[in-house]
């Protein structure tokens, strides 16, 4: 379980809410927790749940606490953890050895928080191996992302590059096969799918709206679309990334 460091200080920490991603992190060996703050029926409900958490010197404190915390709109559920970011991983902390049949996916400018932790969700829902993203251009940890990723944030390594098509291109010497999304892909999602399913692939998804970058798309070995009605013009980044992991699981386990 997290360990309790409430007499540190850094500018980084920021706070986390929600039953299941406070949870998670409680459970994740490699968080700093500064601050658990719980309301009596969230302390029980942990309590119940993991064991004991005296060890984190929990506050208790009422639900108007929390409202002045993180205002009325957010969904709380009187669980909140003050805490650090997890430490970065590079490229070179991503096995690529064991569950060669589980996808990455690689991420080029997807800046809303919301939409990153949704992926997450997904990627653990889909056994997906990892999220590549970029340093810059890109979100860290936020309140919101962790809320989203219903604590898949701790169990979904994000790993984070300098240079993206630098990584795709050290990717694709470990074997892997990228497949990027675009609106005007010549290839349809499933025809791609059904031609790898014996080989390491890579699921490349841009910003909704921008797209992938020229030099990104350059870098991948498909440029795939998904079939939609005609009606709508494109999805979201983070439904078209489930839609994509749930085919190739789906493909995969059917051969």
């Amino acid at each position: 379980m997290a360990k309790n460091s409430k007499g540190m200080k850094s500018p980084r920490r920021y706070w986390m809410y929600g039953y299941h991603p406070v949870k998670a992190a409680l459970l994740n060996q490699s968080r700093v927790i500064h601050r658990l703050v719980l309301t009596q029926n969230a302390a029980n409900r942990l309590a119940r749940d993991i064991g004991s958490i005296d060890h984190l010197n929990p506050e208790i404190r009422v639900t108007k606490y929390f409202t002045e915390l993180f205002g009325s709109d957010t969904t709380h559920q009187g669980f909140a953890l003050e805490l650090l970011p997890l430490e970065e991983r590079g490229l070179e902390s991503l096995d690529l050895l064991n569950s060669p049949g589980q996808p990455i996916v690689i991420l080029d400018q997807v800046t809303d928080p919301q939409n990153i932790g949704a992926i997450l969700r997904s990627a653990e829902a889909f056994y997906c191996k990892a999220i590549i993203t970029t340093s810059r251009n890109a979100p860290g940890e936020t309140g919101a992302l962790a809320k989203t990723s219903s604590g898949a944030i701790e169990r979904i390594p994000i790993i984070r590059v300098t240079n993206l098509t630098v990584a795709m291109a050290k990717l694709k010497e470990k074997g892997f096969w990228l497949i990027g999304l675009d609106l005007l892909g010549e290839n349809e999602l499933e025809t791609v799918l059904q031609e790898t399913t014996d080989v390491k692939i890579g699921f490349v998804m841009g910003a909704e709206g921008k797209g992938l970058r020229d030099s990104v798309k350059k870098k991948c070995d498909y440029l795939a679309h998904i079939t939609i009605n005609n009606s709508i013009n494109s999805l979201n980044v983070s439904i078209a990334t489930s839609i994509c992991l749930y085919s190739a699981f789906r493909i995969r386990n059917t051969k």
